[in-house]
């Protein structure tokens, strides 16, 4: 017997759910996008057989059921590794890393990303650049750092590489973002003018990676990561408006880069949490932070008007545009 006109719409409803919380997460790590060292070139298109996939996982101890009923905001920390195809994601350097925060009852979320180059204490470690947590631990040591930066205390984390994100740009048919200045850079290899661009999942990772064409570097670069997961989501949202069942290979593709320990149906209750946010209703910021000199390495200094934003983010789980 074929399902009534209201169970198929739930189970259309569900199945877009899951793949929009793989979409919220994996997107976000677009992540990676700071692949490699300043000099390493953004790879092809072609190699990407032996990358990790995306990887979604419970914070140890974390009592997120109260988030998921919307009585509390929910926290998600996304790192994207430095790993590249063939090296464990948990092994190198966390050279992207953003706080996303979602207050469902508010219908309102912020990505907060973390300049990789920030100088905080790691602990267990001493002090030390916020991207060598990853090293010294894996994600969660990185996690746990985060969690002493902020006053935060994370539900979920997730971290990639960049091929599997790449192929998911892809899936969705690529990506529409406003270029806002030239962006000509020989290492990530961005070629965009500013304007309009409809980015297929290569282009998505050159945009996202670069750091020279700006005077900012590494802060325009990690807003602009944070840009790549609003265009991501607003890009699924038109397509299931316009066809749900063209978001059946989405949901195949980002699957098979999933590996996750997270339940189904837990995992069925987080996407319908995020689902409930607009991305016009998200907000895209950095923390404020200076750059200087540690000894003979280039840092960046937190700013200690970032303490307001961590408690309005703990407080709320938003930060207004």
């Amino acid at each position: 017997m074929s399902p009534r006109p209201r169970e198929s719409r739930v189970v259309r409803t569900a199945a877009a759910a899951l793949a929009f919380l793989i979409v919220v997460v994996g997107a976000s790590v677009l992540l990676r996008t700071t692949a490699g060292t300043a000099a390493s070139p953004t790879p092809g298109e072609s190699p990407t057989s032996g990358t990790p996939p995306l990887e979604l996982h419970q914070v140890p101890g974390a009592t997120f059921v109260p988030a998921l009923e919307g009585k509390r905001p929910l926290y998600v920390l996304v790192i994207g590794s430095d790993a590249r195809p063939g090296q464990g994601i948990d092994k190198e350097r966390a050279d992207s890393i953003h706080i996303i925060s979602l207050n469902a009852a508010a219908g309102r979320a912020t990505v907060l990303g973390i300049p990789r180059d920030s100088l905080v204490n790691i602990p267990g470690h001493g002090t030390d650049k916020i991207n060598a947590s990853l090293t010294y631990g894996g994600p969660k040591l990185t996690v746990k750092t985060v969690e002493a930066l902020t006053g935060i205390h994370f539900d979920f984390y997730a971290i990639t590489s960049f091929g599997g994100l790449v192929r998911m740009v892809q899936s969705l048919g690529g990506v529409t973002v406003r270029v806002r200045q030239p962006m000509h850079d020989q290492y990530s290899r961005s070629n965009f003018e500013p304007g309009i661009h409809h980015f297929n999942g290569v282009q998505a990772l050159e945009y996202a990676r670069d750091r020279h064409s700006f005077l900012a570097g590494d802060f325009t670069r990690s807003q602009n990561q944070g840009t790549l997961m609003l265009a991501a989501l607003t890009r699924f949202k038109k397509l299931f408006k316009e066809n749900p069942l063209r978001l059946l290979p989405v949901l195949a593709s980002t699957w098979n880069n999933v590996r996750t320990d997270v339940p189904a149906p837990m995992l069925y209750r987080l996407a319908l949490t995020a689902s409930q946010i607009d991305p016009h209703r998200i907000s895209n910021l950095v923390v404020p932070a200076t750059t200087g000199m540690q000894g003979a390495a280039s840092v960046v200094f937190i700013s200690p008007g970032a303490k307001a934003l961590y408690t309005q983010l703990k407080k709320k789980g938003y930060i207004p545009r």
